[in-house]
C-alpha cells in the first residue's frame, strides 16, 4: 500500500520594500496568476486561520494548463476525440505561512513543483499582485544544521565563506545579533559577505564546529559561545532562513562547496493533511527550531 505521506520543506519568507505581512497575505488570499514556460500559476484554495492566537495562512501553489486538450472515448462511434480542458490542473503543493516566525512549509511536488520551483514561483506571484512596485519577496531555505555540520566537518580546510543577507523580521538569533543591528543601523535591506584566502591558506575560522555546537546544542547541555566572528555569523544568519551562503574547502584534495540551500529542513506528513493539522506540525517544528537556536523577537 502506497504512503499518503509527501515531503515538506521549510523556510523563511523575506519581504523586502514595501511588502509587509499584511501585503503578503493578501497577495495569497487575492492572487494575480502568472505564466512561465507555457503553465499559468496561481493561489487556490486560500484561507486564514487562527488556532490559539497564532495566525496562519494556507492554500496551495497551483500548477495548470490554460489551453490543455485531452483525449477522450466515444463509445458510441468506438472512437477517441481530442477535447478542449481550458485551465487544466496539472499540479498544487498546499502550504502553511505563519507571520509570527516569517515561517512557510510546503510540499514537494515530484517534477512539477520541486522546492526551487516553489521559492521561485511563490515570489514571482507575490510580486505581481503589486506589479513589481517597490516590492521584493524571497523564500529562503531553514537549513537543517546537523546536515550542515556534517559536510563541514569532512572539509580538511576552508577556502571560501560566502553569504547574502536580509535584516530578519520578526526573529533573530542572538548568535548574529550584532551584525543584525549593524544591518538596521545601515538601513540595508541586502548585505553580502565574502572572505576567501588563496593558494594553500585555510580561513581561520571555527564555523564547523560552531555549527556541530549549535546543533548539539540543549539547556541541560549548553554549548553556544558569547560571540561569533561577522563571517561565521552571516553563514548562521543564512542557515537560519535569512539569506543563502556557501562554504567552500578543500575534502581529500577536492574542492567542495556546501550551500545552506542544500540542506534544507524538512519533515515528512500527510500530502492532504487538513490546513489545521498540518499547522500544528509546521507550528511544532518552527517553535523547536526558535528554542535551540535561541532565537528572539524583535521588541
Amino acid at each position: 500500500m502506497l504512503s499518503n505521506n509527501g515531503t515538506y520543506y521549510l523556510g523563511r519568507v523575506i519581504k523586502i520594500g514595501t511588502l509587509d505581512h499584511e501585503k503578503l497575505i493578501k497577495a495569497i488570499l487575492n492572487p494575480k496568476p502568472i505564466l512561465a514556460w507555457g503553465f499559468a500559476w496561481s493561489f487556490i484554495s486560500a484561507q486564514k486561520g487562527s488556532i490559539d492566537g497564532v495566525d496562519f495562512v494556507y492554500a496551495k501553489l497551483c500548477k495548470y494548463s490554460p489551453d490543455a486538450e485531452v483525449m477522450i472515448v466515444v463509445p458510441e462511434k468506438g472512437e477517441e476525440k481530442s477535447q478542449e480542458e481550458p485551465n487544466l490542473r496539472i499540479a498544487s503543493s498546499p502550504f502553511i505561512y505563519i507571520p509570527e516566525f516569517s515561517g512557510i512549509a510546503f510540499l514537494r511536488v515530484s517534477t512539477h513543483v520541486e522546492p526551487h520551483t516553489f521559492m521561485k514561483r511563490f515570489a514571482t506571484l507575490v510580486k505581481n499582485k503589486y506589479d513589481n512596485f517597490f516590492v521584493d519577496c524571497k523564500i529562503e531555505a531553514i537549513s537543517d544544521l546537523r546536515t550542515f555540520a556534517i559536510k563541514l566537518s569532512k572539509l580538511d580546510s576552508i577556502v571560501n565563506i560566502s553569504a547574502t543577507i536580509s535584516p530578519p523580521n520578526p526573529l533573530f538569533g542572538h548568535l548574529w545579533e550584532e551584525l543584525k543591528k549593524y544591518l538596521e543601523a545601515r538601513r540595508t535591506d541586502k548585505m553580502k559577505i565574502q572572505e576567501e584566502s588563496f593558494g594553500d591558506k585555510s580561513i581561520s575560522t571555527n564555523l564547523p564546529s560552531l555549527i556541530e555546537n549549535i546543533s548539539e546544542h540543549t539547556s541541560e547541555k549548553p554549548s553556544l559561545p558569547s560571540k561569533v566572528d561577522i563571517g561565521d555569523a552571516a553563514i548562521l544568519m543564512a542557515a537560519d532562513g535569512y539569506g543563502i551562503g556557501y562554504v567552500k574547502g578543500r575534502q581529500q584534495g577536492e574542492m567542495v562547496v556546501i550551500k545552506t540551500s542544500e540542506t534544507i529542513k524538512n519533515f515528512s506528513f500527510s500530502k492532504e493533511a487538513a490546513p489545521e493539522d498540518l499547522f500544528r506540525k509546521v507550528y511544532d517544528i518552527l517553535n523547536k527550531i526558535n528554542e535551540d537556536r535561541h532565537m528572539k523577537h524583535n521588541e
